[in-house]
């Protein structure tokens, strides 16, 4: 059950400094740990809506919402951590201090205590919630403050008592919300595998980042643009044992990246599903003298290049044959330095909207997530599109749709084109005592 407690009797909640004050009461339970409070949109009868949760040792965290007309529900989650009972305690006694009109009450309307003491009776209820479930004996996913914990009962009876294999539970519950920190969240892709089952989860890994693998059925090991699925247990079985590898609940896992003649091995030695030039290759085009994209919109994508949920949407003629995590790249023309600006994957499926030129065509557009951005006029070393026509000859760089898909043989010829231009650039800010990061004016890299 979900304890609610609700706060009446203020006129204008001030929640930034009921936020700072409980950041400050925290700290003698948190040892100095960070607090967040991540805003969300409110539902329709909410004026405000905000989750609060530390950043090591949450589970569930701690949800403030504030009705219209003044209310506010604090809800602490059945499973919320040691940590998320203490935060919630520290905001209530916060809201005291900083709205000294404030009623706290809890169900039924009942005045509440906010003492140690029943803090610790709330953490010992949650105990006995995670007790119940590991005693249940069936596995479950339980949903968590930043990821769902899948948990599995079995893992949490071997040789230990009741307390601590529910200490162990938490303990990996909340591990898990800040484990992917740094890395590369791996999309979830839909795939047709085998003959006997209908499309699958898939999730792609390509050693080329360490990486957060979520729950699926399958994961697909690549190597050039060979992909081999395999399922989700039997990778694990693979990967057990090696230094970069961790299992964080019953379905999902850290991987850092290896050695690649080390992933090359467990590639060949895998057993699974294997489908050659797995990934298709998109031309995007951005012609500057029509575009309805100004070259101040692109280089305003130099100053939200690295923030969290950064994406373009572009227009995409082979949208038919396009799927989530195909590669593109998109070619600048028009006046200027013509050339790849960018290069990405796709992050979603193709949708039809209204014509960017506004001539009344039926458009579709894509999603797209960039790993590079370059300035075409500000930058020393540009892949021009005169390169790209000596080197793949076949294939029109100047004119043509936007998301044109390119031959397995044209796609592979880029891709080694690129990067020996990856590798003359980065020797070319070697030489000029720069770092990728310190040359942020005209090149970003992911």
């Amino acid at each position: 059950m979900i304890q609610k407690y609700t706060i009446k009797g203020i006129r204008r909640f001030n929640d930034r400094k009921v936020v700072e004050r409980t950041k400050m009461m925290f700290k003698v339970h948190a040892g100095g740990s960070d607090v967040i409070s991540r805003y969300r949109c409110p539902m329709d009868d909410e004026a405000e809506y905000f989750t609060l949760m530390m950043g090591k040792g949450s589970t569930q965290g701690v949800n403030v919402k504030q009705r219209i007309g003044g209310t506010i529900v604090v809800e602490l989650p059945r499973l919320a951590s040691e940590c998320d009972v203490r935060l919630c305690y520290a905001f209530l006694n916060a809201v005291m201090k900083v709205h000294r009109t404030a009623r706290i009450m809890g169900e039924g309307e009942k005045p509440v205590s906010l003492s140690d003491c029943d803090a610790e009776e709330q953490w010992h209820l949650r105990r006995k919630n995670m007790a119940g479930i590991i005693h249940k004996g069936e596995t479950m996913v339980l949903a968590g403050v930043n990821k769902n914990f899948y948990l599995e009962p079995s893992c949490y009876h071997h040789d230990v008592g009741e307390a601590d294999a529910t200490s162990a539970a938490f303990e990996d519950f909340a591990l898990l919300q800040s484990a992917d920190s740094g890395r590369r969240n791996v999309m979830e892709e839909k795939c047709h595998v085998t003959d006997e089952e209908e499309y699958s989860t898939i999730r792609v890994v390509d050693n080329s980042k360490d990486v957060f693998i979520g729950a699926c059925r399958y994961v697909g090991m690549m190597k050039g643009n060979t992909c081999k699925m395999i399922r989700f247990e039997t990778f694990c079985q693979l990967m057990d044992g090696e230094s970069g590898f961790r299992r964080m609940d019953a379905a999902q896992v850290l991987l850092d990246k290896m050695d690649e003649k080390r992933w090359s091995e467990l590639f060949d030695k895998a057993d699974g599903v294997v489908r050659d030039h797995f990934r298709k290759t998109f031309i995007m085009r951005w012609n500057t003298d029509i575009s309805n994209h100004k070259m101040v919109d692109f280089e305003d994508s130099f100053e939200n290049f690295h923030n969290e949920g950064f994406y373009y949407d572009w227009s995409i003629w082979d949208f038919k044959n396009a799927r989530v995590g195909d590669l593109f790249y998109m070619i600048r023309t028009g006046d200027g330095v013509n050339g790849v600006v960018m290069k990405g994957i796709l992050t979603g499926t193709p949708y039809e909207d209204e014509d960017w030129s506004g001539r009344g065509r039926k458009v579709y557009y894509v999603r797209m997530e960039l790993s590079h951005l370059i300035h075409p006029d500000k930058a020393s070393l540009v892949l021009t599109t005169d390169e790209l026509t000596a080197a793949v000859p076949d294939f029109d760089w100047q004119e043509g749709h936007s998301g044109e898909m390119l031959t397995d043989e044209q796609a592979d010829l880029l891709g080694r084109l690129w990067e020996g231009y990856l590798k003359r650039l980065h020797e070319q800010l070697r030489e000029k005592g720069m770092t990728t990061a310190a040359s942020s004016k005209y090149f970003k890299e992911k």
